[in-house]
């Protein structure tokens, strides 16, 4: 599997997991920091990176909501945006399998959202893809 953190993920929790040897990149180290969101979930969608985000807007931004359909994107959101960088790396990292299976697995395009409690769904406050 091959994870994309977005810039309100940050690079802190890609560079950490990238150091424990799971495959994960940040939006700049995917070459594609600044970039507006369609340009980049489009290469992920071509790519096929599973993509991390706190960036629930994407869902109810039309172009944006297009860019994840249109190019296959599977994105896994975290439900609030405002955890700790070290809770959500210790949430991703006891869901790494699940994340895999997801991954493997999952139809593309697909939004799943995961909760601070480590509960994934399909939906969150009526977002749903």
């Amino acid at each position: 599997m091959n994870l994309l953190c977005d810039e309100d993920v940050g690079t802190g929790i890609p560079t950490a997991l990238d150091a424990v040897g799971l495959n994960a990149r940040s939006l700049y180290q995917f070459g594609m920091g600044g970039r507006p969101d369609v340009e980049w979930l489009a290469k992920a969608g071509q790519q096929g990176w599973l993509v991390l985000s706190c960036n629930k807007k994407m869902l109810t931004v039309p172009a944006e909501r297009a860019a994840i359909i249109d190019n296959d994107v599977g994105i896994v959101f975290l439900t609030t945006g405002e955890e700790k960088i070290i809770e959500v790396l210790k949430r991703v990292l006891a869901k790494w399998n699940v994340l895999e299976l997801l991954d493997a697995t999952e139809p593309r395009p697909f939004a799943r959202f995961l909760s601070p409690n480590g509960r994934f769904s399909v939906s969150y406050r009526g977002l749903q893809l």
